[in-house]
């Protein structure tokens, strides 16, 4: 892949009023990037902003499609054709770029967020589990191999919140009043699913933003509210609010993510976690997170991960 057939020539939605923020930092040593983008975000402003602010400040980034690209796996080692010094991912969740990016960490280059990390929330069962394990606030979650299975469910749990397990971009979630009301949705396509108790809300969603030094909080709408007259801004961060995103991103090893929280008596409840999120309404949000992607690859690059040799077995017996 040449360095100029990565690059996108799309105009991104949005892209013009948050590039106008960018001023960049002294440029030290260029940093190598490759931002893996898939075929439904190529013409979203995130990431390519971020991947524009970059290069504005002199890095080199090359943007991966694996939707429309061959990549050769044995350049992804550390000094070969393709290496670089991280490898940067916005994917949805059961595309073929955490394969890559994975492949990447693999190989002992440094992807963001850390590979592992990333594929902890994009399995959204294992996301339920990982977040109850490490005390966070998190509903009661239910797994279904198939849809016919949500009808084990207790009538007395209802309204139900029902989404795909490896569902992205709130697409697929469904509040589901009754049996009688489950029993009429076409889920039998949906794959492995998830159910929740349906916790009230205002009729809007409050999403945090970490985008690795600072936390936003901003009301957006909501997927099960779509008739609601909602006012999508940021709100002031509150300290269990700040408190609760470090806690969810020490929890799973997030350094740029977002979550979905609501308001409950017993206080916020996490709904679900991102490591991509669009960040929308996030001042200078191409800024923000170019300067952590630099970080975190620069952190990388100072600590190496090394892999271990193959040793033949006469070899390691002598």
């Amino acid at each position: 892949m040449s360095s100029s057939s990565r690059h996108s020539t799309v105009t991104r939605r949005g892209m013009s009023s948050v590039m106008s923020t960018i001023a960049g930092p002294a440029l030290t040593t260029p940093t190598r990037l490759c931002f893996i983008v898939e075929e439904k975000y190529e013409h979203d402003a995130m990431p390519s902003v971020v991947a524009q602010a970059l290069r504005s400040w002199g890095h080199q980034v090359d943007v991966l499609r694996p939707h429309s690209t061959l990549t050769d796996l044995s350049e992804l080692m550390p000094g070969g054709a393709a290496s670089y010094d991280a490898y940067v991912l916005k994917t949805v969740s059961s595309g073929p770029g955490l394969s890559i990016l994975e492949a990447a960490g693999a190989a002992g280059i440094a992807t963001v967020n850390d590979h592992r990390a990333i594929r902890l929330a994009r399995d959204k069962a294992v996301a339920a589990s990982r977040a109850r394990a490490a005390g966070l606030p998190f509903p009661t979650t239910w797994f279904a191999a198939r849809a016919a299975l949500l009808s084990q469910v207790p009538r007395d749990r209802y309204p139900l919140v029902v989404k795909p397990n490896n569902g992205s971009s709130c697409e697929q979630i469904f509040r589901v009043d009754s049996p009688e009301e489950l029993d009429r949705l076409d889920l039998d396509d949906s794959g492995f699913l998830l159910a929740q108790p349906y916790l009230s809300n205002p009729g809007y969603d409050v999403k945090l933003y970490n985008t690795g030094d600072e936390v936003f909080a901003a009301v957006r709408r909501s997927p099960l509210h779509p008739g609601q007259d909602v006012t999508e801004q940021l709100i002031p961060v509150t300290p269990e609010l700040h408190a609760l995103t470090v806690a969810v991103g020490r929890a799973f090893g997030l350094d740029i993510y977002g979550l979905d929280v609501v308001e409950t008596p017993r206080g916020w409840v996490v709904l679900d976690v991102n490591d991509f999120p669009s960040f929308g309404k996030v001042p200078d949000v191409a800024q923000r997170l170019a300067r952590t992607v630099l970080r975190l690859a620069r952190r990388a690059t100072a600590t190496p991960v090394s892999t271990p040799a193959f040793v033949p077995a006469m070899e390691a017996s002598a």
